[in-house]
């Protein structure tokens, strides 16, 4: 999937192939005919946008983190306009919709060659949509609170996990990921899962896929821990002041 910049730029560059205002109009409507079927059981008066002059429905749904949106319209512009807007912004994390500014939209031009209730019709259509990844935002649960008898409860659970991570070593450095530093973030929830931020001495770690499923394998296997995640990161880079002192030793460098 590309990235919100890339699929804003990509909008940008198809518009920019059309000189006529005519031509990017059948380019809108080529767009809307392309939206997935609406069910019209589901267009219902609470999915309406108010302030647009046609009718545009627009549903949202949260699935792994990410807002997706579905909508319709019985015009056949402002289906296009709508269209464009959810193939942009359908798929993303809801906090970078809801910060989004939606400048694209006036490097277009879009809003400057509508019709005046159109044009208020698609500031609608946006600030509806910012608003649904803002209230998506707000119906998130809270982020779990441990208490001191939690943390006494899973103190046996990470020191267990940490011995299963030790096993797992770096492919260049003949050191286990643990002691290399190159565990950045280990938590245990309430229920037993695991979430791991990890990185590599290097970005370019030829065997980074096989040893981030077999740090999730080691760790998903020990007794009592019902799932594990793993995430790469590389903010902050690694270096060698994240070596534990066993790590040095082992490499000669004290």
């Amino acid at each position: 999937m590309k990235t919100l910049e890339e699929a804003k730029q990509a909008v940008i560059e198809d518009f920019s192939m059309y000189d006529e205002w005519l031509d990017k109009y059948e380019y809108l409507i080529d767009l809307g005919k392309n939206l997935e079927e609406y069910p019209e059981e589901q267009k219902t008066e609470d999915k309406l946008i108010k302030g647009c002059q046609s009718r545009v429905w627009l549903d949202s749904k949260v699935e792994d983190g990410r807002l997706f949106f579905k909508a319709d319209s019985d015009a056949i512009i402002t289906k296009g306009i709508i269209s464009l807007l959810i193939s942009v912004y359908s798929g993303r994390e809801q906090k970078e919709i809801a910060e989004d500014d939606f400048g694209f939209i006036g490097e277009i031009g879009l809003k400057e060659n509508l019709s005046p209730t159109r044009a208020n019709g698609l500031v609608s259509m946006i600030e509806r949509i910012k608003e649904l990844a803002q209230e998506s935002i707000s119906q998130e649960p809270a982020e779990e609170v441990l208490t001191a008898e939690d943390a006494k409860e899973l103190a046996p659970l990470y020191d267990n996990v940490i011995m299963a991570i030790k096993q797992v070593y770096d492919p260049e450095i003949p050191v286990n990921v643990y002691d290399l530093g190159l565990i950045y973030e280990l938590v245990i929830n309430k229920k037993h899962e695991v979430s791991i931020k990890m990185t590599f001495t290097a970005p370019t770690c030829p065997m980074a896929d096989e040893v981030l499923a077999e740090v999730k394998k080691s760790v998903a296997d020990v007794p009592g821990i019902t799932g594990c995640e793993v995430e790469l990161t590389f903010e902050p880079p690694w270096d060698q002041s994240m070596l534990s002192e066993e790590a040095r030793i082992e490499l000669g460098m004290d």
